[in-house]
């Protein structure tokens, strides 16, 4: 189903669900629809994130929604230990901290409204995968200040960890799949050779439609990847 039918489907679902002649509320005991499982993909960047709705089949299974979730409104809102670095410890600190919770209520209310868009439309997200990083820890904040690369790493980390806090609360479960290791646990769960997953993504993203970049073809491998595993 591409995307931009999830609207349609949803009005769809709610038109069958009512006779003539039946009262609403024994029509709902009679004929309410199993929910069919849906798996999300997430893969964050600074201040964002694209998210992949993945259900059916995990061998035949098809994109059924798409999402983009703004936790900051501007590159610089959301480099939050970019901007530390040009203030003094305390103040950096303070604004690192205030900044995750603003970005965590953002990213539990997206999350929220975009599951309930699919429970309106039969769908019900039961497991969720988000391409993280390499796993490595990270040092004190003051010596993340110091360092251009782990500025990186740490908002990169920020954005996984409000992500994965905002799948907690919305009760689906989420497991953490290291970019680096994507696609070969990709191809392990559909049983085929590597070369061929060029080919089913891009059947992916004929049949979902618009966007289809590198970040939601990651964010449907990670989809995959929860889809199998729950």
């Amino acid at each position: 189903m591409a995307a931009d039918q999830l609207g349609r489907h949803i009005d769809d679902a709610f038109e069958d669900e009512i006779q003539p002649g039946v009262s609403v509320g024994r029509q709902h005991s009679a004929r309410l629809p199993a929910m069919k499982p849906v798996a999300l993909g997430i893969k964050s960047h600074i201040g964002w994130a694209a998210v992949v709705g993945l259900a059916g089949p995990v061998a035949s299974a098809e994109v059924v929604a798409k999402r983009r979730i703004d936790m900051a409104t501007t590159f610089d809102e959301g480099a939050v230990y970019h901007k530390g670095q040009e203030l003094p410890f305390d103040r950096a600190e303070a604004l690192i901290r205030s900044s995750e919770e603003k970005f965590g209520r953002t990213a539990r209310e997206a999350l929220a409204d975009f599951a309930a868009e699919l429970r309106r439309a039969g769908w019900e997200p039961v497991a969720s995968g988000l391409v993280s990083g390499d796993g490595k820890a990270l040092p004190p904040l003051a010596s993340i200040l110091r360092s251009h690369p782990w500025v990186h790493a740490a908002e990169g980390e920020l954005y996984r960890r409000v992500l994965r806090n905002a799948c907690a609360s919305c009760g689906i479960p989420a497991v953490a799949i290291p970019a680096k290791e994507i696609e070969a646990r990709a191809v392990a769960v559909l049983g085929i050779a590597r070369a061929g997953l060029p080919a089913r993504l891009a059947a992916l993203g004929k049949a979902s439609g618009k966007p289809w970049a590198r970040d939601q073809k990651d964010a449907a491998l990670a989809a995959w990847i929860a889809l199998a595993a729950r």
